[in-house]
């Protein structure tokens, strides 16, 4: 249990330096935005446990929850990923994100339900085209009968 424990705490250092690094945020500019010193954010980064305050301030710069700083893992996120990925390259679905353990959801894409549209709509085309096709004949038959 402690071991778990320690993990998640790991994982909240990790994710500090992940979602910096996601938003292209220099350490100078991550450490003057929470109030330290480069080398202090260096400490921080190489640490095994960020105290409450200092959690909140780094989640507020990055401008995501606390609890996505504790929760997060980038490990799972690509796992979970990769495995959508692979649904839908056989089976024409949409990535959706489900937790652990529950079924994905198969969504069709949207340029799909374009293209479907298209092909309705150029049926609908090629039935009017030949409805004035059609017309014309008649009004040439017409027309000539006047003659």
């Amino acid at each position: 249990m402690m071991n778990t424990d320690i993990e998640v705490k790991k994982h909240q250092v990790r994710n500090v330096r992940f979602f910096r690094n996601l938003k292209n945020m220099k350490q100078e500019d991550f450490a003057e935005r929470i109030g330290v010193t480069q080398p202090v954010v260096t400490k921080i980064e190489r640490q095994s446990v960020l105290d409450p305050p200092m959690l909140l301030k780094c989640a507020e710069v990055l401008g995501i929850s606390v609890d996505i700083l504790k929760d997060f893992d980038p490990e799972k996120m690509v796992d979970n990923f990769t495995y959508h990925i692979d649904k839908i390259e056989n089976s024409n679905g949409s990535l959706s994100f489900s937790k652990e353990g529950s079924p994905p959801t198969n969504y069709y894409y949207p340029i799909e339900k374009i293209m479907e549209l298209n092909q309705k709509n150029a049926e609908l085309y090629e039935r009017l085209l030949q409805t004035e096709k059609e017309k014309n004949a008649l009004l040439e038959r017409m027309l000539a009968e006047k003659r």
